[in-house]
């Protein structure tokens, strides 16, 4: 198969655990193209309608999309959680910076935002603990998809919903070209850094549409749907509790 061709999923499953890695995954995740994918993502998450109780952000980076979520909803207490330590660590301090920038104010996360190391396939929580549980742009690192959506189910509580995005490998022309313009530029110097490669590795790891229906149809979360919100730059894909697409 052709490494520029889109048509079957490879596998990026490694975590992005090396600190050189977490501090330029942050850099990315400021740039406009990545912050208005996140825009919509965020938008999906409050179309939820949660407003209070526990909320679970799986694979969480550096944690801008859970502090996002609780500043927007004061009755939320977020956790975010990540299987890389600096992912963690990263997160921890964007945290304090932005509870120290917001003392003053009620908008801040101060007590409402919290950060765990841990693996999605084993979560560290009680059977239904969570009224909302979130996940952005992590889906096609999960070695073990169903077995994380299972554990999703797991821990979400009667009536609790569920917002998961990520990249869709269904790209139009101008996504397409900006994968492949990302290979020299991102794919190729960090590639081989243990086993993290960029934007266009990031594209084949996803899925399709069909793809994503049938790992909801298989695993144990309530009654979902699958959207396709793309964006001009990113095609994103969301698995979501039925009833709520943006």
């Amino acid at each position: 198969m052709s490494y520029l061709s889109l048509q079957h999923r490879v596998s990026e499953a490694a975590a992005i655990d090396p600190g050189i890695l977490a501090w330029l995954y942050s850099m990315i995740a400021r740039a406009p193209l990545v912050r208005t994918a996140y825009r919509h993502f965020l938008n999906g998450v409050l179309s939820q309608g949660v407003t209070e109780g526990w909320g679970l952000d799986l694979g969480t980076g550096p944690g801008f999309v859970a502090m996002d979520v609780a500043r927007r909803r004061p009755g939320l207490h977020m956790i975010g959680l990540d299987l890389a330590a600096h992912m963690v660590k990263r997160a921890t301090a964007e945290g304090g910076r932005e509870v120290r920038r917001n003392q003053a104010s009620r908008a801040g996360i101060d007590r409402r935002g919290s950060w765990l190391q841990a693996d999605g396939h084993r979560l560290p929580f009680a059977d239904h603990s969570f009224q909302l549980v979130i996940s952005s742009f992590a889906l096609h690192h999960w070695g073990d998809p169903l077995r994380i959506l299972d554990e999703i189910a797991r821990v979400l509580a009667p009536g609790g919903r569920y917002y998961v995005a990520d990249v869709c490998r269904e790209l139009n022309p101008i996504q397409r070209m900006l994968a492949y313009a990302s290979i020299p530029a991102i794919s190729l110097p960090f590639g081989s850094y243990r086993g993290y490669g960029g934007y266009y590795e990031s594209v084949r790891a996803g899925y399709t549409r069909e793809e994503a229906r049938a790992l909801l149809k298989q695993c144990a979360l309530p009654s979902g749907e699958v959207g396709f919100d793309s964006t001009w730059f990113v095609p994103i894909l969301t698995i979501a509790s039925k009833g709520t697409r943006p």
